[in-house]
């Protein structure tokens, strides 16, 4: 193409008149129907319902105090309210359960308690009673030189049996004269012991 051709062209694209700008404020083109622009309906907004338990407060069957606490027991338990309320008697099972049925809720369910087997008791062996142990006698007895034994007393326990000859011994100790035991005087020469004997 020859300059003179070039420059036609270029003289004819310059003298095209622009678009005329729009004045005004911007306005919105209107929404053009179709599959992918079709809007879901806003589904309507519930009304917000109090919890049952602040019906029990408004009738005058619960106070703001007992709410309260059954709120705290429900922390630490996890126990319903309303559960919470029936256990500690303040409001009666069948007006409670009225007011679940009134809001659509469901009943709770009974707490199964599996049954306690008995241990069984192991067959009881009696054990035979030991005899009591026999009464051991002892009998206190003076030995003389000449291998007698007069006897001085008896006594079933080994501590009186001890205590006994001790009392003997003083009493020979003591005597200023010959003492007499079992039916006879005995010469102090002739004593040699004093002597505790089982029988």
């Amino acid at each position: 193409m020859s300059d003179g051709t070039a420059y036609s062209v270029l003289r004819r694209m310059s003298l095209h008149s622009p678009e005329p700008l729009q004045t005004g404020p911007p306005v919105t083109p209107e929404p053009v129907d179709g599959p992918d622009l079709v809007q879901a309906a806003a589904p309507e907004a519930t009304p917000l319902r109090p919890p049952p338990e602040s019906e029990l407060v408004e009738a005058g069957r619960l106070t703001m105090g007992q709410l309260a606490q059954a709120h705290r027991d429900r922390l630490e338990t996890g126990k319903p309210v309303l559960d919470v309320i029936v256990e500690r008697g303040w409001v009666p099972a069948e007006e409670v359960a009225e007011l679940r049925a009134a809001h659509g809720i469901a009943p709770p369910a009974p707490v199964e308690v599996p049954p306690v087997e008995a241990a069984a008791e192991p067959a009881s062996e009696e054990q035979p009673v030991p005899p009591p142990p026999a009464a051991r006698a002892f009998t206190i007895a003076i030995r003389l030189t000449n291998g007698d034994l007069v006897t001085a007393g008896q006594t079933d326990d080994g501590d009186k049996a001890i205590a006994l000859g001790h009392a003997v011994v003083t009493d020979l100790q003591q005597a200023n004269a010959w003492p007499f035991f079992g039916g006879r005087y005995l010469n102090p020469d002739t004593i040699v012991s004093v002597d505790l004997l089982p029988s």
